[in-house]
């Protein structure tokens, strides 16, 4: 697991107080990452860009954004194990837009050379999803029992 700390020097010391041995064990991963940007919604933060930076860092077979109010159950970690290439994984949310943005993206890492997160502002998701059906990567969507915590 890649955790990007963007522009906040508290969520290393944080992981190392209550993470020490799955960051001994290489289980998780803080990436500190520094500097003064403005982004295409002029504002001084990115989703898709910060995912970006995780997804370049990331060591394992399967790229899988799971936004921080998420969670994954059974189904979606079984699915995520044998996730194929050329394939998208988004859950289904009623109360989110029908295509599946509801922060629990993955795909084979060897799609990512071919789609990535950009700088879109609160239309990263949205723009990922885009790049894969213009990329023709089989889109698989499944449920996942739970809801993101409201925010």
């Amino acid at each position: 697991m890649v955790i990007v700390s963007y522009n906040d020097n508290s969520v290393l010391p944080f992981m190392q107080n209550t993470y020490a041995d799955y960051l001994g064990d290489g289980r998780i991963r803080v990436i500190e990452y520094n500097e003064n940007r403005i982004f295409a919604d002029y504002s001084a933060w990115s989703c898709g860009y910060v995912k970006d930076i995780a997804h370049k860092q990331a060591t394992g077979d399967v790229l899988f954004n799971l936004d921080a109010d998420n969670f994954i159950d059974d189904e979606l970690h079984q699915t995520l194990l044998t996730l194929p290439a050329n394939t998208l994984l988004i859950t289904k949310q009623s109360e989110w837009l029908p295509d599946g943005r509801s922060g629990r993206i993955g795909l084979n890492k060897s799609d990512y050379s071919n789609i990535r997160y950009r700088d879109k502002g609160r239309n990263d998701d949205g723009d990922f999803i885009h790049q894969a059906i213009l990329a023709r990567l089989q889109i698989k969507q499944i449920p996942c029992k739970y809801k993101p915590i409201p925010n």
